[in-house]
């Protein structure tokens, strides 16, 4: 009788406890409506993570509007992030193109400028082509203009991938492309050689500047400066650079170095830019010595 006791709780241990947390994430995943009801009444937590996930952003991830409804009804927290990797319950309803869900979620007071990792809600609906997620999510207060971690734009994304219709609607939404201050009058002082050291430094990775050079990545750049855009035989331009008529002024360079996914959506070239203009008038003042005849300075 006495090992009987001993083992008795080692057996307990390997008996499964069915909790009112588990039962609701069960019924959550399912869109068992009957069943949330029950484990909420019974005592769980609207807002209990199952270590990944609410139930709200389960019952979301499924699908089931009538299940997402009655938790938020119930006093669930809509912008709730278990884990940043899969932020809120909008990502899985925009990631299911769901409108009817993310509208309720947004009518019930989801950030419509939320981010899951390194990109915002108007990034993913972008990058999904859903015209519709991005209006739904315009009308609800989110940032147009907003920027993932690197630096990509709704209007980038839009441009880049060749979505005509949400890069219209974007940019009659207010999109903001921003324009430098002149520097053309500055590069008679500019430094040369600094300009040289910023070009080895952000530039010459991807592009050549030997006169019979090849291309690399970009296309080479000796006499870049008065040549015209998106000329060079051989490279793959983006609809934005074949788009942009003339020559490689001064002005034109200052606009595009100076965050090229930002103040000319849709370029190949993804990388942050110049933004310190002593550095950027130094860098296009190098450019232009690359030639057998530089163009006269202003």
């Amino acid at each position: 009788m006495r090992h009987v006791l001993l083992l008795l709780p080692l057996v307990l241990l390997h008996i499964p406890i069915v909790t009112h947390a588990a039962a609701i994430h069960d019924a959550a995943t399912k869109g068992d409506v009957a069943g949330i009801t029950a484990a909420l009444d019974a005592g769980a937590g609207v807002d209990e993570s199952d270590g990944k996930a609410t139930p709200l952003y389960l019952a979301v991830k499924g699908g089931h509007f009538a299940a997402a409804k009655l938790l938020m009804d119930r006093g669930a927290d809509v912008n709730a992030v278990p884990t940043p990797v899969l932020g809120p319950p909008l990502m899985p309803a925009l990631a299911k193109r769901r409108i009817d869900l993310i509208k309720l979620l947004l009518d019930g007071g989801a950030n419509p400028n939320s981010k899951r990792s390194r990109e915002s809600a108007i990034h993913i609906a972008v990058n999904l082509g859903c015209l519709d997620c991005v209006k739904a999510l315009v009308e609800a207060g989110a940032d147009v203009n907003a920027k993932t971690k690197d630096g990509k734009t709704p209007i980038h994304l839009a441009r880049f991938k060749g979505l005509r219709e949400i890069a219209d609607y974007l940019m009659a939404h207010g999109v903001v492309l921003p324009t430098p201050s002149p520097i053309s009058m500055k590069l008679a002082t500019a430094d040369i050689e600094k300009g040289r050291t910023s070009f080895t430094h952000l530039c010459a990775g991807c592009h050549n500047v030997e006169p019979q050079g090849g291309t690399k990545t970009g296309p080479n750049l000796w006499s870049v400066v008065g040549r015209d855009k998106a000329s060079m035989t051989k490279m793959r331009y983006s609809d934005t650079l074949l788009g942009w008529e003339g020559v490689w002024t001064y002005e034109d360079l200052n606009k595009y170095l100076l965050e090229p996914m930002v103040t000319t959506p849709g370029v190949y070239m993804e990388m942050p830019g110049v933004p310190d203009e002593t550095e950027r008038v130094n860098l296009i003042a190098y450019l232009r010595t690359l030639s057998d005849k530089p163009i006269p300075l202003p």
